[in-house]
């Protein structure tokens, strides 16, 4: 967990940015995005600061939010010298903004699972005495397993 962001973050934020790492986020990420759902528009200055990370990390942070269409950014209206500065915001809401993560984790929960029940053939064609075994242990456990979605 990154320094700056424990100091800004409730138990709640912490463990929600700690689940989605779960999911596949990369850290800063889902540390960016948090940070712009609980600050509201910011600069990547903002985001170095709020998040402690550097600022390539903010940007390749801010990079995969924009492919996946979740964050807008304006450039800042005050004029300054040198590169402008752009202000990021979320484009949805915080439970609109993490779909995504969610979604390719239920993906690749679905290709595992997949994997699983193939494995469970193979067993069965390798080894036909324990088949029985296998088809029905595995049988239960996947009852389970949607009993409790």
């Amino acid at each position: 967990m990154t320094v700056g962001m424990s100091t800004h973050m409730s138990n709640e934020q912490r463990s929600l940015r700690n689940k989605l790492i779960q999911l596949g986020a990369n850290e800063n990420t889902a540390s960016v995005l948090l940070c712009l759902h609980h600050h509201g528009a910011s600069t990547s200055k903002d985001l170095q600061c709020h998040c402690n990370i550097r600022q390539p990390d903010v940007s390749m942070a801010i990079a995969e939010l924009r492919e996946m269409n979740l964050v807008h950014f304006s450039p800042r209206t005050e004029a300054t010298r040198g590169r402008p500065a752009h202000i990021y915001r979320l484009r949805n809401n915080l439970e609109q903004s993490i779909q995504p993560f969610v979604n390719q984790a239920r993906k690749r929960a679905k290709e595992i699972l997949n994997d699983v029940e193939v494995i469970g053939n193979l067993v069965s064609k390798v080894e036909p005495q324990h088949n029985s075994e296998f088809t029905a242990a595995w049988t239960r456990r996947r009852l389970r397993g949607r009993q409790a979605s």
